[in-house]
């Protein structure tokens, strides 16, 4: 059992341990109880005995689990960078803080070495079992005595090589990628990031499963498997760097009725206008707006935008400056 997924092995441990502290400290004053209170003794010590070994039992689980902790961090200081593609997903069953444990199947690789099997135990947040499934192989750490023992570098899990293409669609309010044009919400948006944004940097692969469980009509939102890695930050520094500023005004809007982390998602249809270029109305496209935002999203209001000088189905929402 592992239990070094993003933020588990830290909560699981501590929790763990505060749990075996109290049952250990409610035998002690169990059997307290039984020596001060008359009549009591017998019962009093049956359940101190109760407590005593669930406490005891409690307490090797934790200590597995930091040693489990100490391993990973070292493998994560000392280990051996590479990637390993998933080759088979089974869910254990087991959930730690509502995130459930699955066993992944993996095909490791490694610089100057033949790949090879391997297989770990995971705790995985629900906000990456998306970007499990989507094909692209996870960053890992190796121990470099032991190549059965990794590490799965999950803060770079969601990273891609290389900013979208241009023939790719985003839209304004969470990030999503696709072949410009491809469908009738593929022209996706982000929205700027840290302020009215959402606080989770999903992939495009996660918000794409998010609008098909809503019901939306989506077609694919990127264009090639690797793209379905990119993240939401990716798109927005790429936009930042590189993208236009216009505004946008919005002619259609619905709310779909489903909320994603901390964002509405909605179908809107809106005229682009910038500087110079005669305004073009853009295809109804599926947008993820922050629920601080909300109330801005009205037919007729105008949005500050980025948008990519090539695609203009690639475009970011700035919310806060409305």
């Amino acid at each position: 059992m592992s239990y070094s997924g993003p933020g588990g092995a830290g909560v699981a441990s501590g929790f763990l341990l505060f749990m075996a502290v109290l049952q250990l400290a409610l035998g002690g004053l169990f059997v307290f109880l039984a020596l001060t209170v008359p009549f009591v003794g017998e019962g009093m010590f049956i359940g101190a005995a109760v407590f005593f070994i669930v406490g005891v039992v409690l307490l090797v689980i934790a200590m597995r689990v930091r040693t489990s902790q100490a391993n990973a961090r070292r493998i994560a200081a000392e280990g051996i960078a590479g990637q390993a593609t998933i080759t088979a997903l089974t869910q254990t069953g087991m959930y730690l803080n509502n995130n459930p444990q699955v066993k992944m199947d993996l095909l490791v690789e490694l610089a100057g070495r033949e790949p090879y099997p391997a297989s770990r135990k995971e705790f995985v947040p629900l906000i990456m079992l998306a970007r499990l499934m989507s094909g692209a192989p996870l960053p890992v750490k190796v121990d470099r005595a032991d190549p059965q023992q990794l590490i799965i570098e999950w803060s770079r899990a969601g990273m891609a090589a290389a900013p979208p293409a241009s023939g790719t669609a985003v839209s304004a309010a969470s990030g999503m990628a696709g072949p410009a044009g491809s469908m009738p919400v593929s022209n996706l948006a982000v929205s700027a990031a840290g302020q009215s944004a959402s606080s989770m940097d999903e992939s495009l692969s996660q918000v794409q499963a998010a609008l098909q469980s809503s019901g939306v009509p989506v077609g694919p939102t990127y264009a090639t498997p690797d793209q379905g890695s990119y993240t939401t930050e990716q798109l927005r520094t790429y936009l930042r760097e590189q993208g236009v500023a216009a505004s946008v005004r919005i002619d259609q809007v619905m709310d779909m009725g489903q909320i994603v982390g901390d964002e509405r998602l909605y179908t809107m249809q809106v005229t682009l206008e910038m500087p110079g270029v005669a305004p073009e109305q853009l295809k109804p496209s599926a947008a993820m707006v922050p629920l601080t935002a909300v109330p801005k999203v009205k037919v007729g209001w105008r949005i500050p935008v980025r948008v990519a000088a090539d695609n203009h189905q690639l475009l970011m929402f700035e919310w806060e400056k409305v």
